[in-house]
């Protein structure tokens, strides 16, 4: 007993000098910003700011008191608001918060509108049509730019590609684009108390970085900023649906409170790109081509070098086009 118990000493004191050195060393990733979320799933903490660390980025990022991407200017009750909603594009914890998008536009627009920054990594429309029905003030809001990536979104939007080591989510399931049920997130049990407990340590988010460096060397695409690849032959047919469902939900929703609704479709896949703009062209949604816009104004959207997510340039760039382009009326 007394060795089991010397063992176990050690390994706690291996751990906290471990945390502490993470936390005091270059070599940290900072802490996870998840928390679990009732109706959600997860969602950002709240009053919370860590740091993103990669290759070629090292930014401090903040969340406000309301688990949203802050602002760098301060909020006016009296105007109203416009919200964006994306993934971690979006959210984007590696430009930094002077630069992100938001920012940018309430500037861009003389601080007429307060832009809001709802983007969370890892969502879909699925999951930004349960955010918005849950965590925004629509009765305050003008306008919502939706950023849709159909080649990473119709795989976000199937529960079977998530596996047990991930955070939970909220999920809908459509029969048709009318009628759906939503699939409430796993309950708060003691693995999600034990994982928001480990998700205040540097430990745990350098543990899951190491774990995705190690799924990206076992898939052979270090480059690839999504684990979901074109199955040969797949049927995807409901996960169109699932799609489809939830941005036409979302209009519904918005076209009820009288609030302007615009998709930008940040996706490459021409493929996946011209389904979409199919479908959106039926329903009469308002969308624009990411891609084609910054041609038309012979702009880049630029990546960083070591990671697929928009750099700093891009979120400029980005909003200027949502200016040139009267995307916000």
């Amino acid at each position: 007993m007394k060795k089991i118990a010397l063992f176990f000493i050690a390994g706690l004191l291996a751990t906290l000098l471990f945390e502490l050195f993470l936390r005091f060393s270059p070599f940290g990733y900072g802490v996870s910003p998840a928390v679990y979320d009732k109706a959600l799933g997860q969602w950002h903490k709240k009053n919370f700011s860590s740091i993103e660390k990669g290759a070629c980025f090292q930014t401090r990022y903040y969340l406000d008191e309301h688990g949203l991407v802050k602002n760098n200017y301060t909020y006016d009750p009296q105007k109203p608001d416009i919200i964006l909603l994306g993934d971690s594009y979006l959210e984007n914890f590696k430009v930094k918060n002077q630069n992100l998008m938001h920012n940018i536009l309430h500037r861009l627009y003389n601080g007429k509108y307060n832009f809001l920054n709802y983007g969370y990594s890892g969502t879909s429309a699925v999951q930004q049509y349960m955010i918005l029905k849950t965590k925004a003030d629509l009765s305050h809001t003008k306008a919502v730019i939706q950023f849709v990536k159909p080649e990473t979104d119709i795989f976000e939007v199937d529960p079977q590609n998530f596996d047990a080591t991930m955070r939970p989510k909220v999920f809908l399931d459509f029969q048709d684009l009318d009628h759906f049920t939503i699939i409430p997130p796993k309950p708060y049990t003691a693995k999600e108390r034990i994982r928001d407990l480990l998700g205040n340590l540097e430990l745990y988010t350098f543990a899951r970085k190491g774990i995705y460096v190690l799924r990206q060397k076992i898939s052979g695409d270090a480059n690839s900023s999504t684990p979901y690849k074109v199955r040969e032959g797949a049927d995807f047919t409901k996960n169109w649906l699932q799609l489809n469902g939830a941005l036409y939900q979302t209009a519904k929703l918005l076209q009820k409170r009288h609030i302007d609704y615009r998709i930008i479709i940040a996706g490459s896949d021409a493929t996946y790109k011209n389904k979409l703009k199919q479908f959106l062209k039926k329903q009469h949604i308002p969308f624009y081509d990411l891609r084609k816009m910054a041609a038309k104004h012979h702009m880049k959207i630029e990546s960083f070098p070591c990671d697929k997510h928009w750099n700093d340039n891009a979120h400029q760039t980005i909003a200027g086009l949502i200016r040139l382009e009267g995307i916000v009326r």
